[in-house]
């Protein structure tokens, strides 16, 4: 992914943790990525920063920032 995306909380993820909830929408990134991206501040729930277990809420905003798909990674 290559550019900052902003997502809406919806009704169906109402309540869900936010590591759980990257898993579903993007199962690509890693857990030590999300750590990460959740350490630096780079991911955001209504403009603060959050920790992994944040529980959402219906009409949320997310701020997802760009990072790697992992098509460059070693196996």
């Amino acid at each position: 992914m290559t550019a900052v995306q902003s997502r809406y909380v919806g009704a169906d993820d109402d309540g869900i943790r936010l590591d759980r909830w990257f898993k579903r929408h993007f199962p690509a990134l890693g857990h030590g990525m999300l750590e990460k991206l959740l350490r630096t501040g780079q991911v955001r729930v209504d403009g603060g920063r959050v920790k992994a277990n944040h529980r959402l809420e219906k009409g949320q905003l997310i701020r997802v920032p760009p990072f790697p798909t992992g098509e460059g990674r070693p196996k």
